[in-house]
């Protein structure tokens, strides 16, 4: 059973393109848990960033977007929260591993 890792997902979400399955991994990744988590959060701080850059640049007067600065605004939230719901279940499998007797 072939498991694909939650970020790249999570990166087509961000980039508007539409979900797909991959069957194999990209180079680079070696596909540990923790990369893929250090992975989700870092494209969290990108849409940040992201976010953050867009409002400012609307505040100092040099952009006029504003339907633009409310959707990166959107992205922002949305990745944070995915980043939420994902804490919250390694938090939930790991208590319920510790509740298991050996």
């Amino acid at each position: 059973m072939q498991i694909n890792p939650l970020s790249a997902n999570l990166v087509n979400l961000l980039n508007h393109e539409p979900l797909s399955m991959q069957s194999g991994r990209t180079t680079g990744e070696d596909g540990s848990f923790s990369s893929i988590l250090s992975e989700a959060f870092n494209t969290v701080t990108q849409t940040d960033a992201i976010d953050k850059g867009s409002t400012l640049q609307l505040l100092m007067g040099e952009a006029d977007d504003l339907s633009g600065m409310m959707i990166d605004i959107q992205k922002a939230e949305l990745s944070l929260q995915l980043a939420l719901q994902i804490r919250n279940k390694i938090i939930d499998a790991y208590n319920e591993v510790m509740r298991m007797s050996v």
